[in-house]
């Protein structure tokens, strides 16, 4: 059965980040840093049995059954002292919910993915506009579409960052989700791939240094997808934990069950998720923020 990319788009080696070992990362990330997050929700609904394992045992043993599961879908506004205002995901563009045909999503995709139940309160071009400072950079935890969805509001020259591999890696799924994705990307520079090496600490796949400054951590998290990315970020408060899609829900994150349907490999997103959980009891200060879930 032949599999497709994520994109045809054309991507290139990320300009910025440096690969770090995960201990160089921890050494810093509990003292008060410079970074400030603003947190951004849509409301959505999806399956129960996409954003979480209902075959896991304790799914069973709790009685959970399949059913519409009520979610959000974040934008994180990312402000850096020095190198400015970034996003992490792109929240949802009110005119791809309106016209997600003329903002180039497939039938399959408008038929099947519920896009008319995504609920805005603060459009990504409300939520650029409120800034009053260009954007200056967007980074993807991964390009599924409801991460993709505010990408109508970002303007063309933006650069758009991703995990490495994540635009090449193969899926049959893709079928579907290949030319949404590229008509999304359509005359944008190329996608920008963050680089990482194997963590010398052994505790994750890979951690980059994004600014160079120990501010703002990218984690490669594979599993939901093969490039997937999770965000640790130096705040005054603390540490602020971006999973992403490693996990969609609370009750997942709080019993360590993985999401269900909705990845593309489960025991590397498995691995993920208890790596994650990990990270956090070693830094029991660290607020969490899951990909989907207060």
């Amino acid at each position: 059965m032949k599999a497709f990319k994520t994109t045809t788009h054309s991507s290139t080696r990320a300009s910025i980040g440096t690969p770090v070992g995960s201990a160089v990362m921890e050494d810093l990330i509990d003292q008060p840093g410079p970074v400030e997050i603003r947190t951004v929700a849509a409301d959505w609904e999806v399956p129960l049995s996409g954003v979480l394992n209902l075959k896991h045992p304790k799914a069973v043993q709790a009685g959970l059954k399949d059913r519409k599961e009520a979610i959000k879908i974040y934008a994180h506004v990312v402000r850096h002292p020095t190198h400015g205002f970034f996003l992490v995901d792109t929240g949802v563009s009110r005119q791809f919910v309106e016209d997600p045909a003329g903002e180039g999503v497939g039938w399959v995709m408008r038929k099947f993915q519920a896009i008319d139940k995504m609920k805005a309160q603060e459009s990504t071009s409300e939520i650029i506009e409120a800034e009053g400072v260009p954007l200056n950079g967007v980074f993807m935890t991964h390009l599924h579409l409801d991460h993709v969805s505010g990408l109508p509001d970002i303007p063309k020259d933006v650069p758009i960052y991703t995990g490495a591999d994540e635009p090449e890696a193969t899926l049959f799924l893709n079928l579907i989700a290949q030319g949404t994705n590229n008509n999304l990307l359509d005359g944008r520079p190329p996608l920008q791939e963050l680089q990482f090496a194997k963590d010398p600490d052994g505790r994750f796949e890979g951690v980059n240094d994004v600014f160079g400054d120990g501010s703002f951590f990218a984690i490669l998290t594979p599993g939901h997808t093969t490039g997937h990315l999770s965000f640790v970020a130096r705040t005054p408060a603390g540490p602020e934990l971006l999973t992403g899609d490693v996990c969609h829900t609370r009750w997942g994150w709080e019993n360590d069950v993985e999401p269900g349907t909705f990845l593309a490999e489960r025991q590397p997103s498995i691995d993920s998720l208890l790596k994650l959980k990990a990270l956090s009891k070693r830094h029991p200060n660290m607020t969490v923020k899951l990909g989907h879930q207060p």
